[in-house]
Formats: structure tokens, sequence, C-alpha cells
């Protein structure tokens, strides 16, 4: 909130019930360069109102004049909705400013002729319709300038609702001209030095495109002698602000320099004349709601004028900001003017119609700061006090680490007991591998012992295994804890993937009466017996790992004995085959005495990730640091194939999701516009605006998005 507040001028309310946006207020020397500004402001119930403000300052009552009902020279109602509105050189042979309005049918030329009357009943106005341009799409803004560099006459530029531009010369039409992934309306400006018009894509990035490069493509695209791949114009620069832009606003710096202001939702940004570099970026810590540039005369000063959404009008000198106002409401634009008695008038129009003509004066607003109470300070002091401080947090932080994991395990012990014989699902339940070998399905069925010797509450057990393992309880809760719980959890394998971890977490967390929050964490190693079984090893293989003992090698009977009673008298005592139950998958581990080395062998890589675990923990808990391992080319080839595959199809899923956000926003906003179209009293249908086209191809594509974006998940979801 600023200090001052600026001063009014003069004001005026602009109908009653009726609605105005950033392009219903117009600022120009309508009767001629040397008169003074006229102010025109159109609303969406179709009323035109032209101003010339009277107001002069007056020494008597110490203020201005104010609105006088001789400064409304013209209220006219002209058509249902006013879009737009512009003034220039129109009419062929006339160097006379004309009017030009924008309906959401018609794109119609006034003629205005000032007939200058006496003192006391001021000024009037004659308006007359000059030729008016049936439009074949509704309009959403107007652009009018002299295209091509023309002397002494102004041409139209009508961007449509779906992103399409409409070219008229005066009273003939000339072309259309499309942009590519363009389908809604975006701030559009025509800089007349460079003869370019300068826009802003869906992706937030500003093209530049010159007039005689879309007048030949148009012309030429409408004779259907390009293919369909070269239909779109190519822009002649591009620079990527990352961010939606407000306002797009030419400014003459110079007789040959221009200076091009964007107003972004972050940051405010002036581009060089040659459109390729900028020449100054401010960070706004605001959110701005519009903008005016204007030069400040004979230094060249650059000065915008921003408004932002706490009703403050900031004055930027370059990125220095040099005043900073109240204004007395929220506008919708601002601008400046010159009038009669006094230049240099900020205009700024509300959504409701409230015009207000004011200056920036040096009057502080109501607001009063309370004084401050000062009051002696010992800096002394108070960096000993800091100085003690900062000991005793580490004091504290170093002792609290020690207690609480001595705490943690004095407070909640878990202990876990997994029997050595595994249960039978039923007695009828056997599962058939690839080998046609029959096994019955096992559960492991594991006792947890809770105990406390404090009461703890909330306490809450989950319990999480690696898939193809399944626990029938893995979420357990009690409300208090006292002494000694048991549970009795069941795991057991529901499919025929690979298993690459046999782990068991315990994650258990409690309230103690102090209202402290604590986790336990416990690991427990599964039996291998619920997923393999003993079987004969095989000779031929495709993938291989080996490892290396400095060491004798220890004897399977010592690092697997739970298979030991599963082996037949016929098996080598150089190797191990173990089948994995479900899947069928043989890994063979054989022992080379000689070569003091352990060869971990399978058809199926992924199947080999869990002995190799298990091999190297159980060596290392024998031969601490006394192993090492060695994995084969063509292993770690199917593992670079596999991260690159999901790699390709996680970028993939991005791309899809990016194009989803856009056309949602799309989506978004062209049922936005078919909202206010059905609501507007229009002559014409709504078929005619070509909405429902732009919706319908909208939700086709995004409804195609959506498809390939659950095709990649699946895909996804399957490698996993």
């Amino acid at each position: 909130m600023s200090l001052f507040r600026t001063k009014e001028w003069w004001r005026t309310e602009c109908g009653h019930g009726e609605t105005f946006d950033g392009q219903s207020l117009l600022v120009v020397p309508l009767f001629g360069d040397n008169k003074k500004d006229i102010i025109i402001v159109s609303s969406h119930s179709g009323y035109l109102r032209i101003y010339s403000p009277s107001s002069q300052w007056n020494d008597e009552i110490n203020n201005s004049t104010g609105y006088k009902i001789t400064d409304l020279i013209i209220e006219t109602q002209i058509a249902d909705c006013i879009i737009d509105i512009k003034s220039g050189k129109f009419i062929s042979g006339s160097q006379d400013q004309q009017l030009a309005v924008l309906t959401p049918s018609k794109l119609i030329v006034y003629k205005i002729t000032l007939n200058t009357g006496t003192i006391d009943y001021g000024d009037r106005c004659a308006i007359d319709a000059v030729y008016e341009h049936q439009l074949p799409r509704f309009p959403a803004s107007l652009i009018a300038g002299p295209f091509g560099s023309v002397k002494g006459r102004d041409f139209f530029c009508i961007q449509c609702l779906d992103g399409t531009l409409i070219f008229y010369e005066q009273e003939s039409h000339t072309f259309n001209q499309s942009f590519k992934d363009r389908l809604l309306p975006e701030r559009l400006t025509y800089v007349a030095k460079n003869d370019v018009f300068i826009t802003i894509n869906p992706g937030w990035i500003i093209e530049c495109y010159r007039y005689q490069n879309m007048a030949e493509f148009g012309r030429v695209l409408v004779e259907n002698t390009r293919d369909i791949k070269d239909r779109w114009l190519e822009p002649d620069w591009s620079f990527n602000v990352g961010e939606a832009v407000l306002a797009i606003q030419p400014v003459t710096l110079s007789s040959f320099e221009v200076g091009i202001v964007v107003l972004g939702e972050r940051n405010l940004y002036c581009f060089r004349d040659n459109c390729t570099s900028i020449k100054y970026t401010k960070k706004l810590d605001y959110n701005p709601l519009c903008c005016h540039a204007y030069v400040i005369e004979p230094d060249g000063k650059l000065m915008v004028l921003v408004v932002a959404d706490t009703d403050t009008l900031l004055v930027y000198e370059g990125t220095t900001l040099k005043w900073s106002a109240q204004l007395p409401f929220t506008p919708v634009a601002v601008t400046r003017a010159n009038f009669q008695h006094l230049e240099g008038v900020v205009v700024i129009l509300s959504d409701e119609g409230r015009l207000e003509a004011c200056y920036l004066g040096a009057e502080p607003s109501l607001f009063i700061a309370p004084p401050m109470h000062r009051r002696g300070f010992d800096y002394q002091a108070a960096e000993q006090e800091l100085i003690e401080l900062r000991k005793s947090g580490k004091n504290t932080g170093r002792s609290g680490d020690h207690m609480s994991n001595a705490t943690l395990e004095s407070e909640l012990l878990i202990n876990v007991n997994i029997p050595n014989i595994l249960e039978q699902s039923s007695p009828s339940s056997l599962i058939t591998t690839n080998n046609d070998v029959k096994y019955p399905e096992l559960i492991c069925k594991i006792n947890i012992e809770l105990s406390s010797y404090t009461s703890l509450h909330d306490v809450q057990i989950i319990l999480d295994v690696m898939k193809p393992l399944h626990v029938i309880e893995y979420y357990y809760s009690f409300s208090n804890l006292r002494d000694r719980q048991t549970i009795q959890p069941m795991i057991y394998i529901n499919d025929d993937l690979p298993l690459l971890s046999s782990e068991l977490r315990v994650t258990a967390t409690y309230e103690t009466d102090n209202g402290d929050l604590r986790i336990v964490q416990k690991i427990i190693q599964l039996p291998l017996r619920i997923v393999l079984r003993a079987c004969p090893p095989e000779n031929t293989t495709s993938f291989s790992a080996t490892i290396k003992c400095l060491d004798p090698l220890i004897n399977f009977n010592q690092l697997f004995p739970e298979f030991i009673p599963d082996t037949s008298q016929r098996q080598p005592s150089n190797a191990l085959g173990l089948c994995y139950i479900h899947s069928g998958h043989v890994v063979t581990i054989v022992a080379g005495t000689n070569t003091n080395r352990y060869r971990v062998q399978s058809n199926d890589a992924l199947s080999m990730t869990l002995i190799i675990q298990m091999l190297v923990g159980r060596l290392n808990s024998r031969l601490p640091g006394r192993i090492v391992t060695s994995i084969g080319q063509n292993h770690l080839q199917l593992i670079h194939s596999h991260i690159d595959a999901h790699f390709a199809i996680r970028e993939r899923i991005k791309e899809i999701s990016n194009e989803i956000e856009l056309m949602t926003a799309q989506l978004r906003n062209v049922e936005k516009k078919l909202l206010r179209s059905v609501r507007e009293t229009n002559v014409r249908s709504l078929a005619s605006t070509g909405l429902p086209f732009i919706f319908n191809s909208t939700y086709e594509l995004l409804t195609s998005q959506l498809d390939q974006l659950q095709a990649a998940q699946v895909v996804i979801f399957m490698r996993n």
C-alpha cells in the first residue's frame, strides 16, 4: 500500500449496470493532432460514449472544476455489444481520424464530425457510418495500423475467437492467416516502424511475424499451391518468456529506435527494436493487472505505468520505481492523456464503468504510522545471551539423538520368530511349474512379539514385502500397548513374478505419554523355502555372475542348509540347483574349488537377483571383506536396455502429460467462450461462431491423448 493517493482531476460514471474490459478505453486526439485528447469508452452493452474533459483549476475552491454535463459529446447505442474500438485513417483520400467499432457480427467505420458550439451548450458531434464488414467468424480483438508501411492510410486486422487473423485494406478483404497450434486468441500488437506483428503463442513464447510474409503466405495459401506440411507460417524470431503475458505495447523511443514493452504475470520486459534482445527486465513482487508505456520528451525517457492488484499505481523509469500512489478503485484499463488545461493526466476505467482522470499528487493517505517506543538495548548482553542459547541448542541436539536411540530400543521391543517348518495352505493346493513338477503352496506364519516397559498410545504396525510376496494382514493398530502383544501375520506368493528381495520390513509408530511421536523399523529375511526348491543344476545357461573368494570356499550345506535335505544323491557336490516354485526358472550355483569362485548362472537374468543377494550376504557374514564379484557383459547390456526402454517410456508419458495439460487449458477456455456466447443476446447462431467445431476437435484430441497416456502407463506398469 502506498503512502500517497492519486488526486482527482475529472470523474464520471459510464452508465449503470454495464460491464467494461481493457479494450473499452481509448484516448486519442480524434479531431486532429493539434487538438486536445478525447476519451472514448465502449461497453459490452453496445453503448459508445465520447468525452471531452474541460476541467480546470479553480483557485477559489482550491480544486478542479470536475465533470460538466457538456463534457459528454456523444452517447449512443450502436450494437448489442462492442468488443473493441480503434481510431485511424480508414477512408481513402481523407487524412481525418475515423473510429472503427468491432461488434460480434460487424466491423463498422464511423466518421465523427465536430461542430463547435457556444459556451453555454458546448460542442456537438455528428456520427455517421461510412462502411462496414460482415464478419465470417466471431471476433475477439481489433488491430489497426499502416500495414505494409503505407502512407496516409490505416488497415484492419481482426483476431477471431479461434486465433485466426482476418485482414482488411479499408473497404476490401485481403487474406486470412492462421498460426500453428493456435486455437484461442492471444495478445497481439503491430509495430509500424518494423512492419511486424508481435504475439504470444500458447507455449508462452513471444513470436514476431512480418506483414509482407503474412500477406504473401496468405494469398498463396488461398491458391492451394502449398503442401499440407507448409501450411503454417514460421515466425521471424521468437523469445521464450515462460509466463503468461497480460499486455504487449510498442513505444517509439526516438526516430530510429522502438521499444516493445511486455507485461507478464511476474516480470516486466522491454525488448529492443531489433526484437532479438532484451533492453531490461524488472521482477515484480505483486500481481499486475494492466499497464501503459509512454515517453517523456525531449529526454526520451521510457516510463511505464503498472497497476497492481492492491489498487496501487506504480511508475517505473526503466527498472527504477519513481513513484507509487493509491488508486480509488481497481481499474481494468489505464492510459495517459493530454487535456486542454492539464497534460500528463492518468485515465483509469473500472469494470463497472467508473471513469476517472487523476494526477500524481503529494497528499499523504489518512493512515498514520504509530510512533515507535524506543528503549535502551544492551548489545553486549544480547550477544552473550545468543551465544549461550546456541551452546544450549547444540547440547540439547547431541543429547537428544543419543537418548532417542536408547529410548527407541528400550521403549518398544520387536521380536520376530520365523518357524523352520512352513505350513501348507490346503492339502489339495498344488503348484505346477513349467517343468510339470508339482509342489505344495506354502504359507509362512510369523510370530511378532511387541513388548514395552511403559505405556504407549496409538501403536500402529505396518508390514511391507516386495511382490510377488503378499501379507494377508499388513496393518495392526493398538490404542494402548502395555507389557506384551503378539501378532501372527501370514505371507505367501500370489504371482509368478521374479522375486527380487525376501525382506520383511516391520515399521512401528507410536506416541509416548509426553506426546512424542516415535518410529521403529526392523528388517527380517524371510525363509527362501517359501519361493525356492532344490532341483538338478543346469549346465547350459545364458547369464552368469562370478563371485571370487580370497579364502577357501564354504560348502553348500553351510551356506544353504535349508535345501540340503531336498538334494538327491546323484546331484554333484560342487553344484546346487534352485528352482522358483511359481515360475519354474532354475538358478545354478557352481563352486570352483580350484579357482575359489562361485558362479551363479541361469537362463533368466532377473531370477538370479535374489540368489546372488543371499549368497553375497551369507558369504559376507562368514568371510567379511574377502569376496569380489563380477557380472557378465551380456547381463550389463540387458540392464542397460531395460534402463533405456524405461527412460523412453517415462519421457513419452511426460510429453503426453504436457499435451494433455495444454489441451485441458484450451478446452476450459473454449467452454468459457461458449458460455459467454450463450448468455449474450446475438442474432447469429452459435454454430456460425465456430465454437462447437473448436470444442469438438479439442475434445477429440484430448481423448486421444488420454488413451495414449493410459497405454504408456500400462507399459511402464508391466515393466515395473
